[in-house]
């Protein structure tokens, strides 16, 4: 597949991106970024952040229960994040989370032995280790993902991607990137 990128600052309503298109997003604040599109997923596009945001915890109690969508790091997402998008963009937003490691890594032993599962097919841009690698101000940062460990592993620790792009897992209540994924209809 040949990825031909195009940066826009907001894509047409009845513009479907194209993989590898980037979009630029101003967050105030925090800053501007671009987010590249990613896959396509009932008529929709789903974006990935090209670098992390912010560093925060996935839960500030330091556990997993109810996984990724009962966690301080979704509840922050949809309630402060999402609200900073530019109206044009966030209006068509149908969903923002951070990605699952089915989509950064696809499915492997690690996942298959740590890892609460996902039905996600790995993102054809991050079949290329350098694509997983994303930065924080400027720094290689380690970057959450959706993924809770089993219950017989920790009932404290998420997956997160490496700062050298590798899969990891870490504790809850530790402060790591937060690299966003959002769907764009």
């Amino acid at each position: 597949m040949k990825i031909q990128r195009r940066v826009e600052t907001n894509f047409a309503a009845n513009d479907i991106p194209n993989i590898g298109d980037q979009l630029k997003i101003d967050l105030g604040e925090l800053g501007i970024f671009t987010a590249t599109a990613q896959a396509h997923d009932n008529g929709g596009t789903w974006l990935l952040f090209d670098e992390c945001v912010d560093r925060r915890p996935m839960n500030k109690n330091g556990g997993n229960d109810g996984g990724f969508d009962m966690s301080d790091l979704c509840r922050w997402l949809k309630e402060e994040l999402l609200p900073k998008f530019p109206h044009e963009i966030k209006s068509r937003v149908m969903d923002i989370s951070i990605p699952t490691y089915g989509q950064i890594f696809g499915h492997d032993e690690f996942y298959n032995d740590y890892l609460e599962p996902d039905d996600d097919e790995q993102f054809y841009l991050m079949s290329v280790r350098k694509n997983r690698i994303a930065d924080y101000k400027n720094e290689y940062e380690w970057y959450w993902l959706r993924n809770a460990t089993k219950q017989v592993v920790s009932s404290g620790y998420f997956a997160f991607v490496g700062g050298d792009g590798d899969a990891a897992c870490g504790h809850a209540g530790y402060a790591y990137g937060v690299r966003p994924a959002f769907l764009l209809m």
